[in-house]
């Protein structure tokens, strides 16, 4: 994979397969170059490559063979085995934090070397606004959802220097496979908590990330794309 052109990024989505993600690329595609790293879905178009991967030591060989001066990370990856605390398993746990915390610190291990030697870099975590506030049965998913924070504002501590920024976009609700596992109860209840009372847009996902793309001030910030969610 060659350098970049100036203003056209390299983005690597990790978690691919999502719907939200999925939106996301077929917008980002139309400027950018896209690694799309998922399980089991395929996506066409000239700027976009396909990797099925399930194993961090499969990500770190394609992530290593890249060659480009301007690197994004995006990773839409949201695992959750909800549970009330005293029956969550040790199992559980950790599976949810492998994916929602590790698999980042694990690929920015990776790309921070590259970002470094270019003098540029994008890292963008997507997390919840449910997530960041808690909720009964969400434990082990906002463990690794607010880790990401952390390791968020230590990348911005160490390497801002070198041009290399890290934000989190919050998410709110959309019209998504995951929205329709909920009960209508549950639904009621957070739409409820949702100013427009209604679900978010998923086309504001991919002008955010443009924003983020084009403007190095814009750092260690969680930006919320949830309505007004509270």
């Amino acid at each position: 994979m060659g350098n970049s052109p100036d203003g056209v990024s390299m983005i690597i989505v990790c978690g691919a397969g999502s719907a939200l993600a999925k939106i996301t690329i077929d917008e980002l595609s139309k400027r950018h170059k896209i690694l799309a790293i998922s399980r089991n879905s395929k996506y066409d178009g000239n700027n976009i490559t396909n990797v099925n991967l399930e194993s961090y030591s499969d990500i770190k060989n394609v992530i290593e063979g890249i060659d480009s001066e301007n690197i994004t990370w995006v990773n839409f990856v949201a695992h959750s085995n909800d549970s009330l605390l005293l029956n969550l398993s040790d199992e559980h746990l950790t599976q949810d934090f492998d994916l929602n915390f590790d698999l980042n610190f694990q690929a920015s291990k990776i790309l921070l070397p590259k970002m470094v030697a270019s003098k540029h870099g994008r890292f963008i975590f997507i997390s919840s606004s449910r997530a960041l506030k808690g909720d009964v049965g969400t434990f082990s998913y906002s463990l690794g959802k607010k880790a990401t924070i952390t390791l968020q504002e230590q990348i911005v501590r160490e390497y801002a220097r070198f041009g290399i920024t890290a934000n989190t976009l919050a998410l709110g609700y959309y019209d998504t496979r995951l929205w329709h596992k909920l009960s209508d109860s549950l639904k009621k209840n957070l739409l409820q908590d949702t100013p427009t009372k209604k679900l978010s847009d998923p086309r504001c996902i991919a002008p955010t990330i443009e924003i983020i793309l084009q403007h190095a001030t814009i750092n260690n910030n969680v930006i919320k794309l949830d309505d007004g969610f509270r």
